[in-house]
Formats: structure tokens, C-alpha cells, sequence
């Protein structure tokens, strides 16, 4: 596990310094999101991750273990700061927290004029962002945030976040397009199974 002295500095390491920052608020709970443009280290994607969620705990696990999550678009979407930013606060309003192979169900969807509904989790893939230990004790893990729409949440949630992702690999679906069609539409891959 890297050591760093915070979440930012952290990414800044590899993404460099962010093009622009929001910050939401839920009650007590505050999240920042962060974005950085689509460059040869962000792997070609536009990039908006959490910051802040690890300053909460999360419901069943030691006061060390913290999470911040991250999704890669192409092209940009604003829009997505915002359910991301309420998936970094899930865990402290559901008293339930998240890992890989979850699904997240946006009560509302997740933006206006799309029919995304929720966010598959994942382990990053090649590893990167890494979980980090930060100078105060904290252990953070990143996990990655892919939009889905209803049918694809139902698809996950009876066959694994594993089994949606094949499905969309081998229908050639780009997962990072916030303006794709859903996996099971009009032949772009195989009906939903029951």
C-alpha cells in the first residue's frame, strides 16, 4: 500500500493538477468532486473523482478503512458530479457500505434527460488509482463507478457486476460513453436473462 499525505495530492500524482472542482453538501456530509481532462494519463477519458469521502467511516469496518470513488467518461459529462458525489456519501445515509461487485440504484436516476439509473462498482482497472494509506492512519480504496441503466442494474444484481461487464465486452459496448444506448437495446447484446 502507498503512503501519501492526503487523497489530492495523491491524485495529482498521476493526473495531474484537476481543471475544475465541485463541492456538494448533504447535511453534515461534504464531497468534493474533482475533474481532469481527457490526456494520455487519464487513459483518454475525462475523469471525476470523490474527495472527502474518505473523511467518513464506513459502516462495518475499522475506523481506518475509507473509500473514494471515480468514473471515466468520454465524452465530458458534468452532470455525473453530482450522483457521484451522492455515491460518496451512500454509506453514511444507508448505514451500508459499497465494494467491487456492487450496484448503486440513484433514487431519481442519475442525470436529468438520461435514463441512467445507477453506477456498477469495480476494482480499478490496472489496479490504478491504488488504495492508499494517507499520514493519518487511513487506508483508502478507489473504486470505480461505471453508469448503468435500470435493465443493466437488474442484469447486475441477478448475475454479478462480472457478468454485466462480459455482456458489455462482448456486445461492444463503450461502458464510458454517457451517451450510449443501454447493453440490452435493440440487438446491441443478448436480452436480459431472467
Amino acid at each position: 500500500m502507498i503512503s501519501r499525505v492526503d487523497v489530492r495530492s495523491y491524485y495529482t500524482e498521476d493526473w495531474g493538477n484537476p481543471e475544475r472542482e465541485a463541492e456538494f453538501q448533504k447535511g453534515e456530509y461534504v464531497i468534493g468532486v474533482l475533474k481532469w481532462q481527457a490526456s494520455a494519463s487519464t487513459q483518454g477519458v475525462n475523469i471525476y473523482a470523490t474527495v472527502g469521502a474518505s473523511d467518513y467511516s464506513l459502516p462495518g469496518f475499522g475506523m481506518e478503512h475509507r473509500q473514494e470513488f471515480f468514473v471515466g467518461l468520454a465524452p465530458e459529462c458534468d452532470d455525473i458530479a453530482s450522483p457521484l458525489a451522492r455515491l460518496g456519501i451512500y454509506a453514511q445515509l444507508a448505514g451500508k457500505s459499497l465494494a467491487a461487485g456492487h450496484v448503486y440504484s440513484a433514487p431519481q436516476g442519475l442525470m436529468e434527460g438520461s435514463d441512467l439509473s445507477g453506477f456498477v462498482l469495480l476494482a480499478p482497472f490496472d489496479g490504478l488509482p491504488a488504495p492508499v494509506e494517507l499520514a493519518d492512519g487511513r487506508h483508502v480504496e478507489f473504486l470505480m463507478a461505471i453508469p448503468v441503466f435500470r435493465d443493466e442494474l437488474e442484469f447486475a444484481s441477478k448475475h454479478g457486476v462480472d457478468g454485466l461487464m462480459e455482456v458489455m465486452e462482448s456486445s461492444q459496448v463503450p461502458f464510458w460513453n454517457p451517451a450510449r444506448r443501454s447493453a440490452f437495446d435493440s440487438g446491441l447484446g443478448p436480452a436480459p436473462r431472467s
